[in-house]
């Protein structure tokens, strides 16, 4: 695995964080570019707090992030950590399960694809595709991820800011589809610094399996490719690694994910 494959992958992720923690009125700590973290101060989900670069020696991990994690379980902010294991810290699994932080995703595939030679979209009557610009497209996009994604009642208000936050930035981007008139998947593109990022790609459990997942993929790296972008990176769940293969995805490395969801450390 190559540094530069490791780098992009870690960009991207960057500038999607760094986005949520601007959207939620967070702070994003990337002065140390060996440990880069963020904090919300929302609670309703993990993933609004979290580090995602610990390039630290083993010897130095307790002395270097346990401020950090005094931070979050003195202010209860459940948190995630991201490791990216050609580049982990030697015992970091370790440390953090006796700090009772868990392992939530083991192996996670990072996969980018050339936007060279894009598939066309599938020709799919029913189905339209549209960019999310007026309030009713936002409310109908924010319904679909939140049963798409099985998220928490509680987290809505702070998709709903970070959603409104994103619309006045042009590096965001969000897409919804509609099928007989019933709005039923997403994806989001984020113009990071290197790559074209795919984000929140679901669909309605009445409408999967009708090619749905697709198009919205397709077009949001149609999108990248226009503004000049030449790779698409994504991260997949279980449910779309087979979509995204077929799409042409490659997986380039894996991360592994863990996590503290409140309560006693």
């Amino acid at each position: 695995m190559d540094i530069t494959t490791i780098h992009i992958v870690e960009e991207g992720v960057i500038a999607y964080y760094k986005g949520i923690a601007q959207s939620l009125g967070g702070q994003f700590y990337d002065q140390d570019e060996d440990l880069i973290w963020f904090r919300t101060g929302r609670k309703s989900i993990f993933r609004f707090n979290g580090v995602l670069r610990a390039r630290i020696p083993s010897k130095r991990l307790a002395e270097t992030t346990g401020p950090i994690l005094a931070d979050f379980w003195e202010n209860n902010l459940p948190f995630f950590w991201a490791d990216y294991p050609p580049s982990a810290t030697p015992g970091l699994g370790e440390y953090l399960a006796a700090n009772g932080i868990t392992r939530v995703a083991k192996g996670m595939p990072a996969m980018t694809r050339s936007l060279d030679d894009l598939p066309p979209l599938p020709p799919l009557e029913k189905m339209v595709i549209s960019e999310v610009r007026s309030s009713r497209d936002q409310a109908e996009w924010l319904d679909v991820h939140m049963e798409g994604f099985g998220e928490p009642p509680e987290a809505k208000l702070d998709f709903q800011d970070y959603l409104e936050y994103t619309l006045t930035r042009s590096e965001w981007r969000h897409f919804i589809a509609h099928w007989d008139g019933v709005p039923c998947a997403i994806s989001t593109l984020l113009c990071a610094r290197e790559t074209a990022g795919i984000y929140h790609v679901t669909t309605l459990p009445a409408y999967r399996g009708k090619g749905l997942g697709k198009a919205l993929t397709l077009a949001a790296m149609q999108a990248g490719k226009d503004c000049g972008y030449t790779q698409a990176l994504l991260f997949a769940t279980p449910d779309g690694f087979p979509l995204y293969q077929k799409l042409g995805f490659q997986t380039v490395l894996t991360a592994d994910a863990y996590a503290w969801v409140g309560g006693q450390p």
